[in-house]
């Protein structure tokens, strides 16, 4: 106790070197701590589910078509859940738009559709109520609903007795028969409520393989594998292909089959990569901070060697004073973390608003446990760390000597000069790594924004709209509203086009299906085409901007007493069209429907600007398929979130009780499709600015202790003839061979780090020799800019003051 009075004691006597300490250290714990939380709670928190490791998700495969990932149809789902031993449980889940409508103001939510073993397989439990029983989850007795608690909490005012009430869903009564507990975590984003997955006897008969659309987890029996599971599952293939003759050409072709993945594992996706990389980064940061308090407290143990030299001449051990110059470093660390925990805090906050749909799973705006338990760690290590320089510099020094001279400020000693020397070198070297970093992010997201996606995003809105079955439940009625519709958004002053779309780019909604071109006969082992599939209405390729390359566009005559139709892109016709013209000849799904391709549109690149197009296109007009639910595009020759109230207006007039949802402008979508690279991005362009920074400061406060150390020695140059320009030169070199030093090690280093960017790059090579020569030159510059103005106070010293108090 003694050590902490005296150290904060004698640290309040200096309240600028303190105060510039803390700040410094702030900023690195800080960093650490806001990055370490959104870690920790995306790879390392428990996921809210008992025995969570045991839950998987499975899906189905067809590489030999691309497609490695793949919903599942509800016979897979069936034959795994009843005929995989390594399986004690499964769920199958999928998404459905839910209109609510209590008090007159309709909102479309997004519900999630499952079967009743959903609660048994997460092994959790609503708050309130009960789950749905197997009679709930039949066709027509399924109108049954289990509110989140956020939806209960903001439309219901938490009132208990909700459960056994009617709410209106779909312009349906729907009972309310449970409430999720505010910890439930539902394995899709933004859920409202849930309601049971009803199947027909058609879905899950062998007919309904292939119709793949809904999302499986199952949970693993007490000693059972992930392995051992995919196992079984290939043996289920092989035994439903031997019984279904008609799906083994097309099985064997696509690679079809089932495999499980981790809850984690899946639920972490890519952005694993991402997050360890930033946290390596504020990782550098850290170190610079610790390197700049290290030689602010180097320069401070200098300067009291006299002080120290004296206690040690009165009695007191070398150790005894090692342990106080430790002690102070802690507190100032322990004062730093105190700063950075709010740092941290809003750090945190600041992230998940910057990336709200880029971090998985349902992260917090708040420090966990464990990751308060990291901020203390750091900071005592931290303050081990950096205190330990002037310890040992004490430890090595001769108290005999620092007695000898009377003065503090003669020549520096040779040891203290290189401690301090080398502590600059290494955070200039870290400050090189992290810039190279992001300015390797900056130049690869620059390209990636000169990529051309194949369609105009100016001025366009988007608005997504589900139709209730039970009040659209005929094609034609569909299809009426679906036309009054664009006829009353043409309308709107400032809209110079509309059209309607199923798949609207980058918004996650991505429909592809297996299909043939008749007359073109596979060649043996050739997997059946593949491709996106996409209903399309209005003037939907005017409004994007998607240029018409041969044949037609969709036109009114195209009604569904028409022959089927259908545009491709040029992404198909070059795959299989290249010798020829493709208009004319038909795209042909399932036994049945053909459709006549009568225009070729241009390709689209719809969901990764980063990734190559690598599935064709194929667009059907809505008035021959008659969707339920359609994305309304509007372009305008003004600022397209000012119509709005407008298109809302305009769906409302057709139906009451009608609401529009996803309401985005086209220009937010691709932006938001970039997310996952511009938050490293600017990330790691924050950090390397602050190591530069401080790097700079670094390099300024040795080079200025250094100067007033050595305020004889400059005096006597002068005294003896030596001009301003050399001394300049002097102390300029001293400094720049420094920070070069540091600069060619970071640039050695870099050469070794950069390739744990690779997988974040687009179109820059990870060795780009600009963006090294730029950080050289910005370093360089920066140091000079240090070194300028100590050297200059160097050349004014005034040879007889320097000799008299010297």
């Amino acid at each position: 106790m003694q050590d902490i009075r005296f150290a904060f004691r004698t640290l309040r006597k200096q309240p600028i070197f303190t105060l510039v300490a803390v700040l410094t250290l702030a900023l690195g714990i800080g960093a650490n701590t806001a990055i370490f939380s959104v870690l920790y709670q995306v790879l390392l928190r428990p996921l809210p589910y008992p025995d969570a490791d045991r839950l998987v998700f499975v899906w189905n495969t067809y590489p030999g078509i691309n497609l490695p990932q793949a919903s599942v149809s509800i016979p897979d789902y069936i034959d795994r859940k009843t005929q995989a031993p390594a399986l004690q449980d499964a769920t199958l889940f999928t998404m459905r738009s839910a209109n609510l409508n209590e008090g007159g103001n309709p909102e479309q939510l997004r519900a999630l559709a499952v079967t009743p073993s959903f609660f048994s397989t997460l092994q959790r439990s609503p708050l309130l109520g009960r789950g749905f029983t197997d009679d709930e989850a039949k066709p027509g007795a399924d109108r049954f609903a289990i509110l989140t608690y956020g939806l209960w909490t903001s439309h219901f005012g938490s009132d208990p007795s909700l459960i056994g009430r009617d709410i209106r869903v779909n312009g349906e009564a729907f009972r309310v028969i449970g409430v999720l507990p505010p910890d439930f975590e539902v394995p899709s984003r933004d859920v409202a409520l849930l309601v049971p997955f009803s199947f027909t006897p058609q879905q899950m008969s062998d007919d309904g393989r292939g119709n793949e659309f809904s999302s499986m987890i199952a949970r693993l029996r007490p000693g059972a594998g992930i392995e051992q599971a995919n196992a079984q599952f290939t043996t289920i293939v092989s035994r439903n292909l031997a019984r279904l003759p008609q799906f083994q050409s097309f099985a064997k072709t696509s690679g079809f089959g089932g495999y499980a993945v981790s809850m984690r594992d899946q639920i972490v996706g890519d952005v694993r990569a991402p997050l360890y990389v930033l946290q390596a980064g504020v990782v550098l940061v850290l170190l610079i901070a610790c390197a700049n308090v290290a030689n602010l407290l180097l320069m401070r143990a200098t300067a009291r060697q006299r002080e120290l030299a004296i206690r040690t001449t009165l009695g007191a051990g070398r150790w005894r004073i090692v342990r106080q110059l430790l002690t102070e470093g802690i507190v100032l660390s322990l004062a730093g973390g105190i700063a950075g925990l709010a740092l941290g805090l809003a750090g945190v906050k600041a992230l998940l608003a910057l990336s709200t749909t880029q971090i998985p799973g349902s992260p917090e705006a708040t420090l966990h446990p464990p990751v308060l338990l990291f901020t203390l760690a750091l900071a005592v290590l931290t303050g081990t760390l950096f205190g330990v320089v002037p310890a040992l510099t004490v430890l090595r020094g001769n108290a005999a000597a620092f007695l000898k001279d009377d003065s503090t400020r003669g020549t520096a000693g040779r040891r203290t000069g290189t401690t301090r020397a080398a502590l600059v070198v290494a955070e200039t070297a870290i400050a090189v790594v992290l810039l190279i970093g992001a300015g390797l992010l900056i130049k690869s997201f620059a390209r990636l924004q000169r990529v051309d996606p194949g369609f105009l995003s100016d001025n366009v809105l988007t608005a997504q709209i589900a139709l209730p079955a039970t009040r659209y439940s005929d094609a034609p009625a569909r299809v009426a509203f679906w036309n009054r519709l664009t006829e009353r958004a043409r309308a709107i002053p400032g809209v110079t086009s509309v059209g309607l779309t199923t798949n609207v780019p980058f918004n996650g909604n991505v429909s592809s299906a297996s299909y043939t071109i008749t007359g073109r006969t596979l060649a043996p082992g050739e997997a059946a085409p593949h491709g996106r599939q996409e209903i399309v209405g209005g003037d939907y390729f005017k409004a994007m901007h998607i240029p018409l390359v041969e044949g037609r566009m969709f036109a009114e005559s195209d009604t569904a007493d028409a022959r089927p139709v259908c545009v491709i892109d040029e992404y198909l016709v070059r795959k299989y069209f290249a010798d020829r013209s493709p208009l004319g000849e038909e795209i042909q799904r399932g036994s049945t429907f053909k459709a006549t391709i009568v225009g070729v549109v241009g390709s689209i690149n719809s969901i990764d600007l980063g990734q190559p197009v690598t599935k064709e296109r194929i667009y059907y007009p809505a008035a021959q398929r008659a969707p339920r639910a359609m994305a309304v595009v509007a372009k305008t020759g003004l600022d397209p979130l000012m119509i709005v109230p407008q298109i809302r207006a305009a769906v409302q007039s057709i139906d009451s009780e009608q609401p529009i949802a996803d309401v985005r402008t086209m220009d937010q979508w691709v932006s938001r499709s970039l997310q996952n690279r511009r938050t490293p991005m600017a990330l790691l362009a924050v950090f390397g600015a602050v190591a530069l920074v401080l790097s700079a400061i670094g390099i300024y406060g040795v080079l200025a202790f250094g100067v007033t150390q050595r305020m004889r020695e400059f005096g006597i140059r002068h005294a003896l003839g030596a001009d301003r320009g050399s001394i300049l030169s002097l102390v300029l070199s001293q400094g720049l061979r420094t920070a070069g030093v540091g600069i060619a090690v970071g640039l050695a280093g870099s050469l070794a780090l950069t390739r744990y960017l690779q997988s974040l790059l687009f179109g820059v090579a990870m060795h780009d020799p600009m963006v090294f020569a730029a950080v050289a030159a910005v370093l360089l510059g920066v140091a000079l800019a240090a070194c300028y103005v100590p050297a200059r106070r160097a050349t004014r010293v005034d040879p007889m003051v320097a000799l008299r108090e010297g």
